[in-house]
């Protein structure tokens, strides 16, 4: 038994000795094989960064382009619908200027004094529908209102509407507006 244990020391002292002069060469060996896959994945890695920031650029490049047409079509938008305001403002005012007055002297009575003072005083002045009976005031507004409401259930644009009732656009609107809520 003796001789086992020599033989085991002898053996231990051998690769402590042989670990110790040729400690580089293991060192390298063993440092070599890791560098190497760590070199490749680190040569990956680059390659892979490269690319990504490559389609990034691309990628931001594409929306400043698309940017820049958003804007340009923002801009175009903006003249048009300041031209269709323009347009708007051009068909609420009057085309025409009003009717000179006449010297026609409206024979009817009225029924206020104020107008009554006018007319002793020498002014013509025609008949508002301040001056008609409240009856038939209210029946001409709730004829007009029905008609007005009608059109526009049927899909007659208010420019239409004003044509046939005489009224002027803005109080169509109104009236239709006040009648959806």
């Amino acid at each position: 038994m003796l001789t086992g244990f020599i033989v085991f020391i002898l053996s231990v002292l051998f690769f402590v000795f042989f670990a110790i002069y040729k400690r580089d060469m293991i060192a390298k060996m063993f440092s070599l094989h890791a560098a190497v896959p760590a070199g490749q994945l680190q040569e990956q890695l680059e390659l892979t960064a490269d690319t990504v920031i490559r389609r990034l650029e691309t990628h931001i490049a594409h929306l400043e382009l698309l940017l820049d047409e958003a804007d340009a079509k923002i801009a175009v938008l903006d003249q048009k619908l300041r031209a269709a305001d323009c347009v708007l403002a051009e068909l609420e005012t009057p085309l025409s200027p009003p009717p000179p007055k006449s010297n026609v002297v409206d024979l009817r009575l009225p029924s206020e004094p104020a107008v009554l003072l006018d007319i002793a005083k020498g002014h013509s002045a025609p008949v508002s529908e301040s001056a008609m009976p409240k009856d038939s005031k209210d029946a001409l507004s709730g004829d007009k209102r029905r008609q007005i409401m009608s059109m526009a259930s049927q899909g007659f644009s208010v420019t239409e509407i004003a044509k046939t009732t005489g009224l002027g656009k803005g109080e169509i609107m109104l009236l239709l507006q006040l009648n959806r809520k």
